[in-house]
C-alpha cells in the first residue's frame, strides 16, 4: 500500500498523527466486525490498521546515491544517543506486575502506558485505579483495569483484570498482564518526572 492509497483510505490529507489517529478511530467505529455486519468489515478493518500504521511510520530518508552530497568529504554520522533509562517492571504473576517505582510514579507510568495501549476510561489517583480501553487484534475490545498497592519495600505491584466490552472471550489475562509489563518497562525515567 502506497502512502498516498493510505491516505485515501483513511480520508486524510498529511500525516500529522493526530489527524491519522482521529481519522482511524472514526473509521474504524463504522468498520469494525464487532459493529458492522457487512461481509469484508474483518478485511476493511485489517486494510485500515495496515494504512494507519504505514502513516505512523515515518517515511524513509533518501538512502545513499540518491542525492549527490555536495561537498567531497563523506557526512559525518551523528554520535548515537545512549538509551535513556527506562522503568524497571516485569510480569510476576498471571496478573500481577511488580515496578520498582514508589505508588506516586507508578501510577503516572501506568497512567502512560494506558495512554500508549488505547484510552483511558476511568481514573481514580486515590483508589489508585486506571482502566483503559484496548482494542485486540485477535481478541474483543476490552477494559483493561490496572490497580496499584505499594509496597514497603520500594515496589509497587500492578494487578490487571481484563473483560471484554462487546461479549466473545477476553484474551488471557496472563498475555495482557505482559503486555502491560513490556509497556511499563519501555517508559523513560524523564516521562516521570514533574
Amino acid at each position: 500500500m502506497q502512502r498516498s492509497e493510505a491516505r485515501a483510505l483513511l480520508g486524510v490529507t498529511s500525516d500529522d498523527p493526530v489527524v491519522v489517529r482521529a481519522a482511524y478511530r472514526r473509521r474504524l467505529q463504522a468498520v469494525h466486525p464487532d459493529r458492522n455486519t457487512a461481509a469484508d468489515a474483518t478485511d476493511l478493518t485489517i486494510e485500515l490498521t495496515a494504512a494507519y500504521r504505514l502513516l505512523l511510520t515515518p517515511e524513509p530518508s533518501p538512502g545513499p546515491g540518491r542525492h549527490a552530497p555536495t561537498a567531497a568529504a563523506p557526512p559525518r554520522r551523528p554520535p548515537r544517543p545512549r538509551p535513556e533509562p527506562t522503568l524497571r517492571a516485569e510480569a510476576v504473576d498471571s496478573d500481577t506486575i511488580a515496578v520498582a517505582a514508589s505508588r506516586e510514579e507508578t501510577l503516572q507510568a501506568v497512567i502512560e502506558a494506558a495512554h500508549r495501549l488505547g484510552e483511558i476510561a476511568y481514573l481514580d489517583p486515590q483508589a489508585g485505579l486506571v482502566e483503559a480501553i484496548v482494542e485486540f487484534v485477535e481478541a474483543p475490545t476490552s477494559s483493561v483495569v490496572m490497580s496499584l498497592q505499594g509496597r514497603a519495600t520500594g515496589v509497587t505491584e500492578v494487578f490487571c483484570t481484563v473483560e471484554p466490552l462487546s461479549g466473545g472471550e477476553s484474551p488471557p489475562e496472563a498475555a495482557v498482564t505482559r503486555l502491560v509489563a513490556a509497556t511499563l518497562a519501555a517508559i523513560p525515567l524523564s516521562a516521570l518526572s514533574g
